[in-house]
């Protein structure tokens, strides 16, 4: 078993847009226990601070790691929307504890107070992030999975994280105490990684639908010539009316993905909640309170016959859980060439002068050779100079 150390790394920059360390070539670390903690925050406007779903991960706009020769290995570009799943895939007793104290998450653990009630263990005024002093925790190696397909770091390494500012999340704020970096230095003989590996990184696009039929048939230019491992998607709707760029349920949502001229899902695609919350537990695990309209009426669903439940009820973030938490999974498994096409409906329709989000997450496979500090996208087809000429 190997002897380790845990050291901590003051940030070599740091201001209220961005905090940089750099790991030094030699320095061998355990790359699945890279994290930044011992920092807090405090809200300007005197208010307290609380989180969507992807908590304290909401502070930051990006976070990226280098090699010492400035090549980008792997990034992940506005976590909040991929922590946001990641995060509710804890079981509801770790929601409860664990989530709420280091990750700061939005609540989404519940009480069963009887086989047929259940009850939100939030409660008015608890775990306010800007009362948990210099305790806040960002898990880096949660975050990136280049550092989770890794055993050990030693070549030397930038990390750069970029702060989302008060026009994100609604509120200024301030560092109580600047983040440091915390490191596992191996004391003991362990082999080296090999010289290469292969990893997943998420690569984010979006589609804006403006006032009208809430449908589109869309190219996602974004994945041409890549392999794709899970697509996330997931509708925000107005960010005036949601804020927290909580994933919606849309009443009478469908989705289909043809790649190559070939439909990924026969029979309509996904077009019934049920659907959609089973294929993204088949995929990628069971989540916490999530798809909660698969199970009660939404609002303004006349055809259910009764009255539209609010379900749960937040009182610090004051919104009810109905249709929140509505995020759907492809399993993809496809090289992509130059073909791939998202249709999306729903029967409501996008209010004047408004516009609806809807978020797509892909996870992409991705080779990093430490030797020549290239970065490639794997599963793509090299072809000889002269394959076309003949």
């Amino acid at each position: 078993m190997a002897e380790y150390r845990t050291i901590l790394l003051d940030p070599n920059s740091i201001t209220q847009q961005r905090a940089v360390w750099k790991i030094d070539a030699g320095l061998r670390v355990m790359s699945k226990k890279v994290r930044v903690i011992n920092f807090g925050i405090s809200n300007l406007n005197g208010d307290g601070v609380y989180f969507n779903h992807a908590g304290v991960y909401s502070l930051i706009s990006r976070v990226s790691i280098n090699n010492l020769q400035g090549q980008e290995i792997d990034r992940l570009i506005n976590p909040t929307q991929y922590m946001g799943v990641k995060l509710l895939h804890m079981p509801n007793s770790a929601q409860f504890s664990l989530a709420r104290q280091m990750s700061q998450s939005m609540c989404s653990s519940i009480f069963a107070n009887s086989f047929s009630q259940v009850s939100l263990t939030e409660q008015s005024q608890r775990d306010d992030a800007s009362l948990m002093g210099n305790s806040l925790y960002l898990d880096i190696s949660f975050m990136l999975q280049f550092l989770m397909a890794r055993n050990i770091l030693e070549e030397g390494y930038t990390l750069t994280i970029e702060w989302n500012g008060p026009e994100v999340l609604g509120y200024e704020y301030s560092f109580t105490r600047p983040p440091v970096l915390c490191l596992d230095e191996v004391l003991t003989p362990v082999p080296s990684d090999p010289p290469s590996c292969v990893y997943l990184t998420v690569v984010p696009d979006k589609v804006s639908v403006s006032t009208g039929p809430l449908n589109f048939e869309r190219r996602l230019n974004s994945y041409y010539n890549q392999y794709l491992h899970n697509l996330y998607y997931f509708n925000i709707g107005n960010k005036t009316d949601n804020f927290l760029e909580l994933p919606l349920g849309k009443i009478g949502e469908k989705v289909e993905i043809t790649i190559n001229s070939m439909k990924l899902i026969p029979l309509k695609g996904v077009d019934s909640f049920s659907k959609k919350i089973s294929f993204l537990h088949d995929f990628t695990g069971e989540l916490t309170t999530c798809n909660y309209g698969a199970y009660v009426p939404l609002a303004g669903n006349t055809k259910a016959g009764v009255t539209a439940s609010r379900g749960l009820y937040n009182p610090n973030l004051g919104i009810h859980y109905d249709a929140n938490f509505s995020y759907g999974c492809l399993r993809i498994d496809k090289y992509v060439g130059q073909d791939i096409t998202m249709s999306y409906s729903a029967n409501e329709e996008v209010a004047a002068n408004s516009t609806d989000t809807i978020y797509i997450l892909a996870e992409v496979l991705r080779s990093y050779d430490v030797r020549s500090g290239n970065v490639s996208f794997a599963g793509v087809p090299q072809f000889p100079v002269n394959a076309w000429s003949s």
